[in-house]
């Protein structure tokens, strides 16, 4: 598997997020609001956006037709991952908040 042009990860009270993003693809992993860390299942992933969490933490939200996952990445980093993410996946979804 060839470098990630992004590899972002942070653990975040208790909580890891991962997200690599590659010329054309992106890998995320998290353990937000579940009990171990999960693979974010991207060939199902229908849609994403990027959301406030805290004051120190935002969440790449990934949907799928089942579930959403939620990885937390430092806010510093909103803005290159917004970059990165559009590149390979496309306009995200309206904010929710």
């Amino acid at each position: 598997m060839p470098d990630p042009t992004l590899d972002l990860q942070l653990t975040w009270r208790g909580t890891f997020g991962r997200v690599r993003v590659f010329t054309d693809s992106v890998l995320a992993e998290t353990s937000f609001e579940r009990p171990e860390r999960t693979v974010v299942p991207m060939e199902q992933v229908t849609g994403w956006r990027i959301e406030p969490c805290d004051f120190d933490a935002v969440c790449v939200e990934f949907e799928t037709s089942e579930d959403t996952y939620r990885v937390l990445l430092d806010t510093a980093d909103e803005g290159v991952t917004h970059h990165a993410l559009t590149r390979v996946l496309g306009a995200p979804l309206p904010r929710q908040s």
